[in-house]
Protein backbone atom coordinates (compact mmCIF):
# COMPACT_ATOMS: atom_id res chain seq x y z
CA UNK A 1 0.00 0.00 0.00
CA UNK A 2 1.32 3.56 -0.66
CA UNK A 3 0.42 6.54 0.60
CA UNK A 4 0.02 10.13 -1.01
CA UNK A 5 2.44 12.46 0.48
CA UNK A 6 1.35 16.38 0.56
CA UNK A 7 2.82 19.29 1.86
CA UNK A 8 0.36 21.69 4.24
CA UNK A 9 0.09 24.89 2.10
CA UNK A 10 -1.14 28.34 4.23
CA UNK A 11 -3.50 30.67 2.84
CA UNK A 12 -0.27 32.25 1.57
CA UNK A 13 1.33 29.76 -0.70
CA UNK A 14 3.77 29.08 1.78
CA UNK A 15 5.04 25.51 2.47
CA UNK A 16 6.41 25.42 6.52
CA UNK A 17 7.87 21.82 6.25
CA UNK A 18 9.82 22.81 2.36
CA UNK A 19 11.43 26.27 4.21
CA UNK A 20 12.35 23.67 6.99
CA UNK A 21 14.10 21.31 4.46
CA UNK A 22 15.78 23.48 2.83
CA UNK A 23 17.19 24.92 6.06
CA UNK A 24 18.21 21.43 7.47
CA UNK A 25 19.97 21.36 4.05
CA UNK A 26 22.48 23.79 4.73
CA UNK A 27 22.78 23.65 8.49
CA UNK A 28 22.47 20.13 9.31
CA UNK A 29 22.94 17.92 5.79
CA UNK A 30 22.65 14.46 7.62
CA UNK A 31 19.10 15.45 9.21
CA UNK A 32 17.78 16.58 6.01
CA UNK A 33 19.04 13.46 4.18
CA UNK A 34 17.68 11.11 7.03
CA UNK A 35 14.00 13.75 6.57
CA UNK A 36 14.22 12.91 2.97
CA UNK A 37 14.02 9.19 3.61
CA UNK A 38 11.88 9.10 6.29
CA UNK A 39 8.99 11.01 3.93
CA UNK A 40 10.05 8.56 1.17
CA UNK A 41 9.14 5.78 4.03
CA UNK A 42 5.65 7.01 4.56
CA UNK A 43 4.99 6.91 1.14
CA UNK A 44 6.10 3.84 0.72
CA UNK A 45 5.53 1.78 4.19
CA UNK A 46 2.10 -0.17 4.92
CA UNK A 47 3.36 0.44 8.53
CA UNK A 48 3.87 3.30 10.03
CA UNK A 49 4.54 3.63 13.85
CA UNK A 50 7.65 3.08 16.09
CA UNK A 51 10.60 4.44 15.51
CA UNK A 52 9.78 6.08 12.40
CA UNK A 53 6.29 7.55 13.65
CA UNK A 54 4.93 8.42 17.16
CA UNK A 55 1.29 9.39 17.86
CA UNK A 56 1.54 13.03 19.56
CA UNK A 57 -1.86 14.36 19.72
CA UNK A 58 -4.41 11.27 20.54
CA UNK A 59 -7.18 13.72 20.32
CA UNK A 60 -6.14 15.61 16.81
CA UNK A 61 -4.47 12.05 15.88
CA UNK A 62 -0.95 14.37 14.84
CA UNK A 63 1.89 12.28 14.38
CA UNK A 64 5.92 13.09 13.93
CA UNK A 65 8.15 11.61 11.82
CA UNK A 66 11.17 11.15 13.71
CA UNK A 67 14.86 11.01 12.27
CA UNK A 68 18.29 11.19 13.90
CA UNK A 69 20.31 10.29 17.24
CA UNK A 70 22.42 12.85 18.46
CA UNK A 71 20.76 15.77 16.41
CA UNK A 72 17.06 15.26 16.04
CA UNK A 73 14.70 16.31 13.40
CA UNK A 74 10.43 16.20 13.90
CA UNK A 75 8.16 16.80 11.47
CA UNK A 76 4.73 16.55 12.16
CA UNK A 77 1.86 15.34 9.87
CA UNK A 78 -1.66 13.94 9.91
CA UNK A 79 -3.69 11.47 7.68
CA UNK A 80 -6.87 12.59 5.58
CA UNK A 81 -8.72 11.30 3.07
CA UNK A 82 -7.32 7.33 1.25
CA UNK A 83 -4.14 7.26 2.20
CA UNK A 84 -3.02 10.60 2.19
CA UNK A 85 -0.51 12.18 4.40
CA UNK A 86 -0.16 15.90 4.84
CA UNK A 87 3.33 17.03 6.59
CA UNK A 88 2.72 20.09 8.39
CA UNK A 89 6.28 21.24 9.36
CA UNK A 90 9.30 20.44 11.19
CA UNK A 91 12.09 21.83 14.00
CA UNK A 92 14.96 20.14 15.22
CA UNK A 93 14.42 18.85 18.63
CA UNK A 94 15.98 20.20 21.49
CA UNK A 95 14.86 18.10 24.62
CA UNK A 96 13.79 14.83 25.19
CA UNK A 97 9.76 16.45 25.74
CA UNK A 98 7.60 17.15 22.56
CA UNK A 99 7.60 20.98 22.02
CA UNK A 100 3.67 21.73 23.11
CA UNK A 101 4.33 24.41 20.81
CA UNK A 102 5.03 22.65 17.52
CA UNK A 103 2.25 20.75 18.29
CA UNK A 104 0.02 23.52 18.85
CA UNK A 105 1.05 24.50 15.57
CA UNK A 106 0.44 21.02 13.90
CA UNK A 107 -2.90 21.57 15.18
CA UNK A 108 -3.99 24.73 13.44
CA UNK A 109 -1.94 23.52 10.34
CA UNK A 110 -4.35 20.69 10.44
CA UNK A 111 -7.79 22.82 11.47
CA UNK A 112 -6.26 25.29 8.61
CA UNK A 113 -6.59 22.36 5.92
CA UNK A 114 -9.64 20.79 6.85
CA UNK A 115 -11.37 24.31 6.49
CA UNK A 116 -9.81 24.79 3.12
CA UNK A 117 -10.25 21.22 1.46
CA UNK A 118 -12.85 18.77 1.01
CA UNK A 119 -11.12 15.53 1.10
CA UNK A 120 -10.59 15.90 4.86
CA UNK A 121 -12.75 13.57 7.16
CA UNK A 122 -13.15 14.75 10.76
CA UNK A 123 -14.32 12.40 13.16
CA UNK A 124 -14.04 9.49 10.42
CA UNK A 125 -11.62 6.46 9.37
CA UNK A 126 -8.55 8.28 9.32
CA UNK A 127 -8.83 10.07 12.19
CA UNK A 128 -9.20 6.90 13.87
CA UNK A 129 -6.73 5.14 12.10
CA UNK A 130 -4.53 2.81 14.38
CA UNK A 131 -0.83 2.67 14.54
CA UNK A 132 0.85 -0.49 13.47
CA UNK A 133 3.63 -1.33 15.17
Amino acid sequence: MEFSVKFYETIDGEKPLVGFINDLKLRHPDLHKQLLAGIKALEKSERHGMPLTRLVDAEERIFELRVGKTNIARAFFFYTGAQVVVLTHGYVKKSQKADQGEIRAARQAKHDWEGRHNDSTPGGVQRNRRVSR
